[in-house]
């Protein structure tokens, strides 16, 4: 409904009276605008602490107020207030002054407007009293739709702000995640984006090369209640993941449905400040994630074979040190020596799970460790020794990029259970 349609005619007698109340007040404007900003200033408004020992404020508060004024005491056509009321509600969402904010200060302008028009009446023409009165419907009319024009400029001035905003706080969101920034842009990117400056978050590092054709349009923005929000970096995709009382577990469950293979997920971090770190730590997630498996790596999971893949100059003196001797075999004894010794350590150094694995006789498995155990000149059950072969191992698996407990290039274990 616009404002030339919605507002009820009204009789020659009632223009002539509100005309001619208008006309008693536009002398007394700089009295009714102090009136009116000592009002706004009473109530205290937290929105407009600063504003209103602004002069400009004071100035655009005597033109709005003429400009209604004005509007008033027409009878039809040009409506400047309009205009006014729209430029109003665009400076208080350019200055993110709440609308109810703006909308109580344009129904109070109506109060002191119908007010002094009722007194400047009753002071010079008592008997017309009763006409304004039954006038009184239009002015208010009138006043409505400013409030209409105003909220509805703040509006799209709030939708175009958000736009810009949000694109800008990506921008600030790409800087957080190369290390560039600190709190000031922290605060900025998540007013931007609505989220919590400070908080749990998470980065998940997901291999563009391992999405399927639909999975790039298809990485969620939201699973079980965690907001994700995905960056691109060459050939990586990162989801920033605002956890909130979530855990890793949550988090992992959430992107099963969506992700299956080469997604690297960090430590928690406490605030966008952070996130550079938070980076880091899913790159390194994802730097262990080796072969053709599927395969969602947890850091918190992972912690010995993130520590040989953050160090390749020590890892590959690591995989000779340790592992030179069995290196140097035939490839078939090789393999099948290295697989043994990777699926007795995922068994929790239990020689029959192992056995199960591998289909073979725990015997068969005793007798490869031995083997093992004399190449290197290092015992299993000596626990530092243990762990050097453990890291070795995983050293050989990275550098050689076959799976996690699988077989390494060539090993090819039979299917069938083999006791021998």
């Amino acid at each position: 409904m616009t404002a030339a349609t919605a507002r009820p005619p009204v009789s020659h007698r009632e223009h002539v009276v509100i005309q001619t109340a208008v006309r008693g007040l536009f002398d007394r404007l700089p009295e009714l605008t102090d009136r009116l900003v000592e009002e706004v200033r009473r109530r205290q408004d937290p929105a407009l602490r600063g504003e209103l020992d602004d002069r400009a404020f004071w100035k655009s508060t005597y033109m709005g107020l003429r400009a209604t004024l004005e509007a008033v005491a027409t009878r039809g056509g040009r409506r400047p207030d309009l205009g006014f009321a729209h430029r109003l509600g665009r400076r208080y969402a350019e200055r993110r002054i709440p609308l109810d904010t703006a909308l109580r200060i344009y129904r109070l302008a109506g109060s002191i407007l119908w007010d002094a028009m009722v007194e400047v009446t009753r002071a010079k023409h008592p008997q017309d009293l009763p006409v304004l009165v039954i006038g009184a419907r239009r002015t208010w009319l009138m006043i409505d739709e400013l409030s209409t024009a105003v909220a509805e400029s703040y509006r799209e001035t709030e939708r175009r702000l958000r736009h810009t905003d949000v694109g800008q706080g990506y921008e600030l969101l790409d800087g957080l995640l190369d290390g560039h920034g600190g709190a000031a842009e922290a605060a900025q990117a998540a007013g931007a984006l609505d989220l919590p400056e400070r908080g749990r978050y998470a980065v998940v590092a997901v291999r563009v090369a391992a999405l399927r054709a639909a999975d790039g349009a298809a990485l969620p923005e939201e699973a079980r209640g965690i907001r994700l929000i995905w960056r691109g970096r060459g050939g990586v995709r990162y989801g920033i993941a605002h956890l909130g009382t979530a855990g890793l577990d949550d988090l992992e469950r959430a992107l099963r449905p969506f992700l299956t293979r080469d997604v690297g997920i960090g430590l928690v971090v406490d605030g966008l400040a952070e996130l550079a770190q938070a980076r880091r730590l899913a790159e390194i997630a994802l730097s262990t994630c080796a072969g053709a498996e599927p395969r969602i790596t947890r850091l918190d999971r992972h912690l010995p074979e993130a520590l040989v893949a953050t160090q390749p100059d020590l890892a590959a003196h690591l995989r000779e040190i340790v592992l030179g001797p069995v290196l140097a075999l035939e490839p078939a004894e090789r393999d099948t020596l290295l697989r043994t010794l990777r699926v007795w350590l995922d068994c929790a150094g239990s020689t029959a799970a192992a056995a199960e694995r591998l289909y073979c006789h725990r015997n068969t498995v005793l007798n490869r460790l031995r083997r093992l155990e004399h190449l290197t000149g290092r015992k299993l059950a000596h626990p530092r020794q243990a762990l050097e072969l453990a890291l070795a191992v995983e050293a050989v698996r990275l550098e050689a990029g076959f799976p996690a407990g699988g077989d390494p290039p060539g090993a090819g274990g039979s299917p069938q259970p083999s006791r021998a």
